[in-house]
């Protein structure tokens, strides 16, 4: 007679189990790689977006800033001939509170927290507590709750500014006819010797640089937002 199989379950073998594994391990990696990638994204969107509402702040702050003092006359040589006697450009004597801020060219270099590590080309004139709101007041850091973190110091309460973000201000003055183009503060227009555009009538460019630096990170991450514009004389 022949010989019946037998009808008892096989078990898996090794080599099954192994391919089973890699299968399920790769399924694991992939899931883990997603969800990074998706909490990068996010960081990312909301570092972007709270870096464009700090730039939209100082740009709605200085938006009816004259361009140079008014009470000054502007841009001028306190020595006729004399290049290295311009007068009137960043801030004027005894201006040294964001109050004290009145005119455009007061902007820059003006550093609005605590960065340290600042874009090539940046020159630090004054440095503020930052970063602050278009009313010039610093912009307190929220709790998860939506309440402002605050600090006691000898008895007066004090909001604590948002960590990690620093605004940083520029302000140039621009070839009229080519806004890439940067003119020396002490240039005029002359034509056969006439000054047909004085130093104090060109267009200017304010650019607002945001820059980021997290509670691990050792150094500035660069730029999160670079936002320039063109003031016209």
């Amino acid at each position: 007679m022949r010989a019946l199989r037998s009808c008892q379950p096989r078990g898996f073998t090794l080599l099954e189990t192994m391919l089973a594994l890699v299968i399920i391990g790769v399924g694991i990696i992939a899931i883990i790689n997603a969800q990074r990638s998706f909490l990068v994204t996010n960081q990312w969107s909301t570092q972007s977006s709270a870096a464009t509402y700090l730039a939209a702040e100082l740009r709605e702050m200085s938006r009816n800033y004259p361009r140079h003092d008014r009470f000054s006359g502007g841009l001028y040589f306190s020595t006729p001939g004399n290049e290295a006697s311009l007068t009137g450009w960043g801030a004027e004597a005894g201006e040294t509170t964001i109050a004290d801020i009145d005119d455009l060219d007061d902007l820059d270099g003006c550093v609005f927290g605590a960065a340290t590590d600042f874009p090539e080309g940046f020159t630090m004139t004054r440095r503020f507590p930052g970063p602050i709101n278009a009313f010039g007041e610093i912009i307190p850091q929220m709790n998860w709750d939506g309440s402002a973190e605050t600090v006691e110091v000898d008895g007066e309460v004090s909001p604590v500014s948002m960590r990690g973000w620093t605004q940083c201000v520029s302000v140039e003055k621009v070839n009229p006819y080519d806004f890439s183009d940067d003119v020396d503060l002490a240039e005029e227009t002359l034509v056969d010797g006439v000054v047909v555009r004085r130093l104090d009538q060109f267009p200017l460019r304010v650019t607002v640089t945001i820059l980021y630096q997290g509670q691990w990170d050792a150094e500035n991450s660069p730029a999160v937002s670079v936002v320039s514009w063109i003031v016209p004389p």
